[in-house]
């Protein structure tokens, strides 16, 4: 159950990473993680409302889960979708999922979790799936510079950081659906505590296709992020984040089909991208 779960929620980011891609050809990346934080808010908040538990809830867990929420997935989904415009969702994506390295780390670290030497190899896959993809700029858009890829392994590095902080969480708040609403509520007061602060609001662009597209990305990425709550809930962060960090193989294939017009998946990218998903495989398997 743990598989499939963490197996369906890097599906879901993934797709919801293809409609963001499509979405930035005519909007910005502010309009697209507003858009998509509604929206995941519109969807979750009814659906798991009802099943949330009431009895004494852990105020600490509940505000712990929304710092969560602020790091990821509203930290990392901006920093990927600035990033997306920049290298191209196609490195962008990798880059973003060497979330298991720091995620494993800190788990072993502080929760104390055990890593085993194929783990370790397959962190060393994953590095080096990382580096490879820095290494060309076959492919990528016109204004891409090597330091653009801080932002896709800044966004890996919170993600990573998030996974941890999320599964200690639920030693304070064993609800699932609590805890994830209040990730989102954590996400959306940040958003709105942002644009007012600096007036970037003015900067959305509402139109039907950005709802579409943002939209679709905010319904993919909320029920991603529900699935990974379950996931971690159930299983150990050494399990569970390299397995969301497939998420660059259904990328990848999703770009090739899909994203043709708007970039190429090269030979390194996909090499990369491969690389990055046989470490998430070593990782849980041996």
């Amino acid at each position: 159950m743990v598989i499939l779960l963490a197996l369906g929620a890097a599906f879901g980011f993934a797709v919801g990473q293809i409609c963001v891609r499509v979405g930035l050809k005519e909007a910005t990346p502010v309009t697209a993680i507003s858009i998509s934080t509604v929206t995941m808010i519109a969807i979750v908040w009814p659906t798991l409302g009802p099943f949330i538990i009431w009895d004494a809830p852990s105020p600490s867990g509940v505000l712990l889960f929304m710092l969560a929420g602020v790091i990821s997935p509203l930290a990392t989904q901006t920093l990927l979708f600035v990033s997306a415009t920049r290298v191209g969702i196609s490195r962008a994506s990798p880059l973003r999922n060497t979330s298991p390295l720091f995620a494993s780390l800190l788990a072993i670290g502080l929760l104390g979790e055990r890593w085993t030497l194929p783990m370790a190899l397959g962190t060393l896959f994953i590095i080096a799936g990382a580096s490879l993809l820095g290494m060309r700029e076959s492919g990528a858009p016109k204004t891409f510079r090597r330091r653009y890829l801080l932002l896709p392994l800044a966004a890996g590095f919170l993600g990573g950081f998030s996974s941890p902080l999320r599964k200690f969480g639920f030693s304070l708040l064993p609800s699932v659906p609590l805890a994830t609403c209040a990730v989102l509520l954590g996400s959306l007061t940040s958003l709105v505590i942002y644009l007012s602060a600096t007036g970037r609001y003015k900067e959305l662009v509402l139109n039907r296709r950005t709802f579409q597209w943002f939209g679709l990305n905010g319904l993919c990425s909320g029920m991603a992020i529900a699935a990974n709550l379950i996931a971690l809930e159930k299983g150990n962060v050494v399990i569970v984040s390299p397995l969301i960090a497939t998420v660059p193989l259904f990328t990848v294939l999703l770009s090739f089909f899909f994203l043709r017009a708007f970039e190429r998946v090269t030979l390194n990218i996909a090499i990369g991208a491969g690389s990055i998903c046989l470490g998430g495989i070593l990782l849980i398997v041996f």
